[in-house]
């Protein structure tokens, strides 16, 4: 079926464009019209190498999420409806990609499709936020939902930011001590070589660590594109594995490595405590909730067992003890649970654990940060001490050779 793009005018006056599957430009004009939209221009849409959707290379961040959320439940709880909500969303939002799923999402809506239903359709909206409003949409609470929403991914993009700042310093450090690293091996290292060749000393005669670096950086002058070709092999080949079968492997490494395995687990403790309480909360059923917090976690390992728990929680055995034996989470998060159980009160117990190990997060990250300094510093300063090395002993056979 060919497709046409169009650029058509609302009852409000404001102007929408976009691409649509029809028999030909009549059925295009049908559709506009059935949801009170009103074409300017038609033209088929041909498809050729060289189209490009700028807004498809664009990601839908959490952050964007967070502000539709948010947005769209302060518009619903003033009295407008989910049309008009959406229309203001699709004027306020910057995110191109986003603005055009709710084009979409509103061109359904207004065919008679239900909110949950619309959004299920794109994969820029999250399968918890599109539970969370089918929840809202059968109890009539969808601003009350969206606004806890909201609350939600503002949480997990500010844990998210927390993680991120703490390793900017460092990789910082690492790609300025890569570039220093190259600069002398490649430019500084070759001219006092050089200046050793013409004053009679052979490379034979050179001192070990000059002969060393020297070699390293012949083969990197020379052969710099195997080393480029290896480094896109060794990501090609990492990203392979741990989006293939053995990434439950590799996520169960990342909660027990050193130095990093302590925030994952951390990380993956807080955001299991928010999701799960909040879905109880609102009336999901506890093996819904498990499945939804299950693909929420973002660790495989973990997504694993907690599915591996279903059978057992569905037979009527307890949350905290069917988690406490699989011992994949921190023994206060599990004992919180029990308490929650026996009060009746796990969604709020579980909020302020969540609120607990986002604390515990932020210390992590500011540790974590403390302790890989030094360490980077350090591995800088013996790197950067070899190569200086190995360009002032052949100096020193200089000066020899001319006082002799």
């Amino acid at each position: 079926m060919p497709v046409y793009s169009y650029e058509a005018k609302t009852k409000q006056g404001a102007i929408r464009k976009g691409k649509m599957d029809a028999v030909d430009e009549e059925a295009v004009t049908s559709a506009l019209r059935e949801i009170d939209v009103y074409p300017i221009s038609i033209k088929q849409f041909k498809e050729t190498s060289f189209n490009i959707d700028l807004a498809e290379l664009r990601k839908v961040t959490l952050k964007d999420i967070y502000i539709f959320c948010r947005e769209f439940s302060y518009i619903v709880s003033s009295g407008m409806g989910i049309l008009r909500a959406l229309e203001i969303l699709r004027e306020q939002t910057e995110n191109p990609r986003l603005k055009k799923v709710i084009i979409n999402v509103s061109d359904s809506v207004q065919k008679g499709e239900s909110l949950s239903s619309s959004m299920m359709k794109y994969k820029e909206f999250p399968d918890m936020l599109v539970n969370m409003i089918a929840v809202g949409e059968a109890s009539g609470t969808l601003d009350e939902v969206m606004l806890r929403m909201a609350n939600f991914y503002n949480n997990e993009y500010k844990q998210q930011q927390k993680v991120k700042q703490a390793l900017t310093y460092p990789m910082m450090i690492s790609i300025f001590s890569i570039v220093v690293v190259n600069v002398l091996v490649i430019k500084v290292l070759p001219t006092f070589t050089n200046m050793s060749e013409q004053n009679g000393i052979s490379a034979s005669q050179l001192p070990l660590p000059t002969k060393i670096v020297t070699a390293f950086s012949n083969f990197m002058i020379n052969y710099w594109y195997v080393i480029l070709i290896a480094i896109i092999a060794v990501v090609i080949l990492m990203k392979r594995f741990i989006n293939g079968t053995r990434s439950i492997a590799f996520d169960k490494y990342k909660l027990t490595i050193p130095l990093f395995g302590p925030l994952n687990k951390k990380v993956v403790t807080a955001r299991f405590a928010r999701t799960f309480g909040m879905l109880i909360g609102t009336g999901i059923s506890v093996v819904k909730s498990i499945e939804i917090s299950a693909e929420i976690v973002g660790n495989n390992y973990v997504k694993d067992i907690l599915l591996k728990t279903k059978g057992e929680i569905e037979r009527g055995a307890g949350i905290g003890e069917t988690l406490q034996s699989r011992e994949i989470f921190p023994l206060m998060l599990v004992q919180m649970i029990k308490i929650g159980e026996e009060s009746g009160t796990i969604d709020s117990v579980l909020t302020k654990t969540a609120e607990f190990y986002d604390g515990e997060v932020e210390v992590a990250t500011a540790q974590l940060t403390t302790m890989i300094e030094p360490i980077i510093i350090a591995v800088l300063g013996f790197v950067v001490g070899f190569i200086v090395i190995s360009i002032i002993l052949p100096m020193f056979q200089m000066y020899s050779s001319f006082s002799k």
